[in-house]
């Protein structure tokens, strides 16, 4: 049974010029039981 979908998901953050694209465009779907997790390194500027 899914229980949530993302559809063509974009994640831009950053300040004036400096834009940094964290996620792009993604779709996914998950199901009753299932885990996700979105990881990544960690960036401070």
């Amino acid at each position: 049974m899914e229980i949530l979908r993302v559809e063509n998901l974009t994640k831009i953050y950053g300040k004036g010029s400096i834009k940094v694209t964290a996620i792009d465009n993604i779709s996914f779907s998950v199901n009753k039981g299932e885990f996700v997790a979105i990881v990544g390194a960690s960036r401070k500027r």
